[in-house]
């Protein structure tokens, strides 16, 4: 199924956002309760981002457009700055 590149000037495994993203979810599926209600409201929006993100994806299946992909780059930055600020601390 993972054959050559389809997109030019675009040198990421795509795999890998997604991977992290769904990750992400289930372990704050795990950390939920520890949060402050401000931290559930922010991850409330951030996983909402990451389903529309999975759906976004599995319709463009084998041509995912650059700016999905950028959009799954940036929400892997996004995800990755919240469980630093609001789960290792409180996990520690």
């Amino acid at each position: 199924m993972h054959g050559a590149k389809t997109m030019k000037d675009f040198d990421i495994d795509q795999t890998k956002p997604l991977e992290f993203l769904s990750s992400a979810r289930e372990r704050m599926r795990l950390s939920l309760h520890l949060l402050n209600l401000d931290a559930r409201q922010k991850w409330d929006e951030l996983e909402g981002k990451i389903l529309s993100l999975e759906n976004k994806l599995g319709q463009e299946a084998e041509s995912i457009t650059e700016a999905t992909a950028n959009a799954a780059i940036d929400l892997t930055g996004s995800v990755k700055d919240f469980v630093d600020n609001h789960v290792r601390h409180i996990q520690n």
